[in-house]
């Protein structure tokens, strides 16, 4: 069994960030100043609440729902090239943000996919992003969109492909890590 302190380190480092700004802010301006950036992130919680809600609702439904051995069969290290272009295909697809797509990519981890399915995955969400493409033309324009995801078309399958060689054999390792 891990220790607390390997379990919880993110927990930890983003507590000393916490603190390190907290002083910042009150050696720069005082209390107030330390209540403002305090107010402005329970603002913040309360106002992306409900999609962090719906995005752990929608993971939890997924991992229930959908089998382990659906997954491992569609998106396992088994899966080989099939499973990471499905990936990809989900990751540019799926509309929200990393609030939305990291519970999903959680799910899929502990239901058994593999390594490279969940980089493609991600990488595919941050990359070929479906719902980005509206905005991304009518602010640089149709021309470097389509340069762009003609430069970055080619890059989620090779990251997953590269990932699953190199790396794919520590997934279980990995699973046996979060879990803890």
């Amino acid at each position: 069994m891990p220790s607390p302190m390997k379990k919880y380190w993110v927990h930890f480092l983003l507590s000393i960030v916490i603190v390190i700004l907290a002083l910042l802010a009150y050696l720069q301006s005082g209390w107030d100043l330390v209540l403002d950036g305090i107010l402005a992130g329970i603002q913040i919680l309360w106002r992306e609440l409900p999609l962090l809600a719906a995005a752990f609702l929608t993971a939890g439904f997924l991992q229930a729902l959908v089998k382990k051995e659906f997954i491992t069969r569609w998106l396992g290290t088994e899966s080989g090239i099939k499973g990471i272009l499905l990936a990809c295909l989900g990751g540019g697809l799926i509309p929200g943000g990393p609030y939305a797509y990291y519970p999903i990519a959680s799910a899929l981890l502990k239901s058994g996919a593999g390594l490279g399915v969940l980089i493609a995955f991600v990488s595919a969400k941050n990359l070929w992003s479906v719902s980005r493409l509206p905005f991304e033309i009518a602010i640089l324009g149709t021309t470097i969109t389509i340069r762009r995801y003609m430069i970055t078309f080619l890059i989620p399958p090779l990251l997953g492909i590269f990932t699953e060689k190199i790396f794919g054999s520590r997934i279980k390792n990995i699973r046996e890590n979060i879990e803890a």
